[in-house]
């Protein structure tokens, strides 16, 4: 009888709550389900960007988990290239392989009316510009405006409609073409990221680098 009072007793109710707490750990997720849910939130959301104090426009994430629009870290990388939350430096290839928050930036683009995209030329072929320097290009284009000024990473640029030339403010001297054109214009890709980089596909990286290496010659006899 002693023995049988010293037991304690199982509620319904203690039983139920211990069956709660097991499948509670049962359905945790591991690490690697919690970065993916948090990257699906993200890219849900509507971030703000710390820089341009806007919405985020093509959001990359820095390796110390802040994030901004890709033409504002380009711009913050090329002139202190740390980060503007933190100061945390930023790795001298995360231009080239950023690590963007949704692959699928490219095709939440906003079309103008009359399908028409703005581009640019780089060295090799044009580029779009990015969705928001895109509008106000439009923008400004429609109302007949001469001239307007954008900012581009870190930078003012004014557009010439008449010239159809870009110019940057404190060097003249820099210019590059730009066009109005339909929307299935073929392009490299958006605003400096390559279309294979906004398709969630890394961009091949360069073979390591040769120079100063001498060949080692075998000894003859």
């Amino acid at each position: 009888m002693a023995e049988a009072a010293g037991k304690e007793e199982t509620t319904p109710g203690a039983l139920k709550e211990k069956t709660e707490e097991s499948e509670a750990l049962e359905n945790k997720p591991s690490p690697q389900q919690s970065q993916q849910m948090q990257a699906k939130e993200d890219s849900e959301e509507e971030l703000e960007c710390a820089v341009c104090l806007q919405k985020c426009v093509h959001p990359v994430r820095l390796p110390c988990t802040h994030i901004f629009c890709f033409l504002c870290v380009k711009g913050v990388a090329n002139q202190s290239k740390r980060c503007a939350m933190c100061r945390q430096e930023i790795p001298a290839d995360f231009l080239d392989h950023p690590t963007l928050l949704s692959s699928i930036e490219a095709e939440k683009e906003e079309v103008l009316p009359g399908g028409y995209q703005w581009f640019y030329e780089g060295r090799n072929g044009w580029w779009r510009y990015d969705e928001r320097t895109n509008s106000d290009l439009e923008e400004a284009f429609t109302q007949g405006q001469p001239t307007v000024t954008v900012l581009i990473a870190g930078h003012n640029y004014v557009i010439n409609f008449a010239t159809m030339r870009q110019s940057r403010t404190n060097n003249p001297g820099l210019r590059r073409k730009v066009k109005r054109d339909v929307v299935a214009t073929v392009a490299k890709g958006t605003a400096g990221l390559s279309d294979r980089t906004l398709k969630g596909q890394s961009p091949p990286r360069p073979p390591p680098s040769r120079r100063g290496c001498k060949r080692k010659l075998a000894k003859t006899d």
